[in-house]
């Protein structure tokens, strides 16, 4: 009997065993109306537990926290969803903000409950280089800068700055001076530090400049990519946050630094601090399945392919020195590993990865969670070193299932290593899922002339946590077939070279083959642009579609247009055809949008740029000034548009709107934040709460810019 059931019968067991007895030779008439009477008490029970429950903000459930907010007199803020921006922890801190109120720390743990974003406040004005009086000497403010802390010189223009400087008279909260005498700074990342989990390195390509056997690339794409932080978490509120905290990019010398000092205290015989490299590291490498310690890793500069020595030597305290073995070298800013050049030290067969990366959210292939995405249908494993049950290659898998004949099937590949794409044929009726497991993301390596997909009539093909590189995906679609990409990478550009920048300026998926009804729908994903039959029905939400410089979404034959489009909270780098546009909302355009019937559908809070022909639209940006010269629409235009971190993809602000984006378009969306594929981050609105929350606990005299560092 489970918990629930001895539960029911607690009733029953109080019972004198007698008339439990007499009861069971009359077939348990009152074990039964008991149980019905344990089912009622169990209810009453959890409904006094959640009652108790919602007296501590701790425990209360969401919908309860404005309301004790309001008790302990705090400020109401604009809703935000708990999953991005929480109140809880801005109800429950109240009285501490008020018990330090004015003091940095307090504000830095104001904005960090209010936004959810990592923060540091910086007291400007304690780093400006004025005259010191003699009973208050602060050594650090020195006028000029040392250039020998080349540490300090790394920290310039950051929040973790100590150079002193000149005053700014300009103000700190219209975001443009910083070093004023009233000055307090709260900077803020808005990226995500996201972990890649024992991923495949790959391999320098060949006649790289100085690139030989042994060097590597932490990037599956073998391009280079810095390394980010994964925040720690701060013991206390009154301490501020320093680099450890924050998912900030990595640097050389901190990391270099500690496994010096680690190296020098083994060999001692001392315990050595950990900070970077406390479990879990902020980076692991593995060689040939081995992880490697961090002590045999060497952090260097790795922008000429310079290969580490195999060992350094350390004192012992005793007058002697120690060798300690040097296993590899890794580059944190340019994401490059290099293994010493040795004879007798044969190099790795293969290299994994752990490291995080920094991107805005959980859009495309990556390790996060997935599994409320994954469909039914009968389970074939597929790994690189197969287990019981499970299949070496993807072909295997569907050669099995062929053979099954089940009409609904998943092909899930269990690790995140790199693994052919053959031509798939799905048959008329049948549904197919070819899904990463949970929190895994493998590579799947497409033809150069193309990945082969064919569809029956009626079929359905679904990608799902995949990363597809190398080529196009080509899809021969029968009638009435359908396609849909979640949480996928179809990566622009087929792939990228070692800078970053795409190879091909290609479609990363063609459907064509005359027939009619297919249907392709992108979830959460990132793609290059989409050629898609005339007859075709595509609907993107919360993804990337990137056009390269070109259309993001047009025919398979130039000068033609899809026939059905549907896009909501999308960035679209590139212009769209279609023939009917069914709805735009909360979306970017960077190019022109032309349809052909403008009388269906609409588009409503978008950013549309002039020339674009579509149907009826609502506070579309920027149409708000069709009333204006034409000379003033031309300026509009060019102020009120989107302005991207980066364009490129693979960079860590791919597809961030900028915060000197013009606020008509940051907050046009139907929500009052910002359109485009991290319209669901809720970015204005997390700002807004800080700035009307600070005004509250910032000491008389002091003004607040927020400043964001990613």
């Amino acid at each position: 009997m489970n918990e629930a059931g001895r539960d029911r019968e607690r009733l029953y067991a109080l019972l004198p065993a007698i008339f439990r007895s007499r009861d069971a030779l009359q077939g348990a008439p009152l074990r039964a109306l008991l149980g019905v009477m344990g089912e009622e008490l169990l209810a009453i029970e959890e409904d006094i537990a959640r009652l108790y429950d919602g007296w501590f903000i701790e425990t209360c459930p969401e919908w309860l926290i404005p309301y004790i907010g309001d008790l302990a007199g705090a400020r109401a803020l604009l809703p935000v969803d708990p999953q991005i921006a929480s109140q809880r922890a801005y109800v429950a801190n109240s009285l501490a903000y008020r018990r330090r109120k004015g003091s940095a720390a307090m504000v830095e743990q104001l904005a960090r409950d209010v936004t959810g974003w990592p923060a540091r406040a910086v007291e400007l004005f304690q780093g400006l280089s004025t005259t010191q009086f003699f009973n208050h000497l602060r050594p650090g403010n020195v006028r000029t800068p040392d250039l020998r802390q080349a540490d300090a010189l790394e920290r310039l223009n950051g929040p973790f700055e100590t150079t002193a400087r000149a005053a700014d008279v300009r103000h700190a909260d219209s975001g443009r001076g910083r070093h004023g005498l009233s000055s307090l700074g709260i900077f803020l990342w808005r990226l995500e530090a996201l972990p890649v989990v024992k991923a495949p390195a790959a391999p320098a390509g060949e006649g790289e400049p100085g690139a030989e056997p042994g060097c590597f690339r932490f990037s599956v794409l073998g391009n280079d990519a810095p390394l980010f932080n994964s925040p720690r978490s701060e013991e206390d509120m009154a301490h501020l946050a320093e680099e450890l905290h924050v998912p900030g990019r990595l640097r050389r010398r901190p990391l270099h630094e500690e496994l010096e000092a680690r190296r020098a205290a083994m060999v001692r015989g001392a315990t050595p601090e950990e900070a970077w490299f406390a479990s879990p590291a902020v980076i692991e490498v593995y060689a040939d399945g081995r992880l490697l310690p961090p002590e045999q890793l060497l952090v260097c500069d790795l922008s000429t392919w310079a290969h580490p020595p195999t060992s350094k030597r350390y004192p012992d305290g005793r007058g002697g020195e120690v060798e300690m073995a040097i296993a590899v070298g890794v580059d944190p800013v340019l994401g490059r590993l290099a293994f010493p050049r040795e004879r007798e030290r044969p190099l790795p067969r293969t290299v994994h990865v752990s490291w995080y990366q920094g991107f805005s959210s959980g859009v495309g292939g990556g390790f996060y969670e997935r599994q409320a995405t994954f469909g039914p249908g009968t389970v074939y494993g597929v790994a690189v070193a197969p287990g019981p049950g499970q299949h070496p290659s993807l072909v295997a898998a569907m050669e099995q299932w062929a053979l099954d004949g089940w009409p609904e099937a998943a092909i899930e590949i269990l690790d995140s290593e790199r693994h052919d794409a053959p031509p798939l044929i799905v048959p008329p009726g049948k549904r197919l899922e070819i899904r990463g497991a949970n929190v895994q993301r493998p590579t799947l390596r497409a033809p150069a002339d193309g990945w082969a997909v064919t569809l029956g009539e009626r079929a359905a093909l679904t990608f799902n946590g995949l990363l597809v590189a190398g080529g196009r995906v080509d899809v021969a679609p029968g009638d009435g077939a359908a396609m849909r990409l979640v949480h996928a990478t179809l990566v622009p550009g087929h792939s990228l070279d070692p800078a970053g920048a795409p190879e091909a300026d290609g479609p990363s998926l063609v459907a064509s083959g005359g027939k009619i009804g297919f249907s392709l729908t992108v979830t959460s994903s990132i793609t290059g642009p989409l050629w898609l039959q005339p007859a075709s029905d595509l609907r993107l939400e919360h993804s990337v579609v990137d056009g390269l410089g070109g259309e993001g979404i047009r025919g398979d034959a130039r000068g033609t247009a899809i026939g059905s489009l549907a896009v909501e909270s999308c960035t679209v780098l590139g212009g769209a055809q279609a023939e009917v546009l069914e709805l735009a909302s909360d979306s970017v355009f960077t190019g022109a949008v032309q349809v052909v019937q403008q009388q269906r559908g609409c588009a409503r809070f978008c950013a549309l740029p002039p020339g674009s022909r579509t149907p009826k639209r609502f506070r579309c940006q920027p149409d708000l000034a069709r009333d204006a010269t034409a000379q003033e629409q031309a300026e509009l235009g060019r102020r009120v548009r989107p302005f991207f971190t980066s364009e490129r993809y693979g960079h860590p602000g791919y597809c961030q709107l900028r915060a000197d984006t013009a606020e008509a378009l940051r907050r046009n969306a139907s929500d009052g934040g910002e359109p485009g594929v991290f319209h669901h981050l809720q970015q204005p609105q997390r700002e807004t709460n800080l700035r009307t929350t600070l005004g509250d606990y910032l000491r008389f005299g002091l003004e607040a810019g927020i400043f964001y560092v990613s």
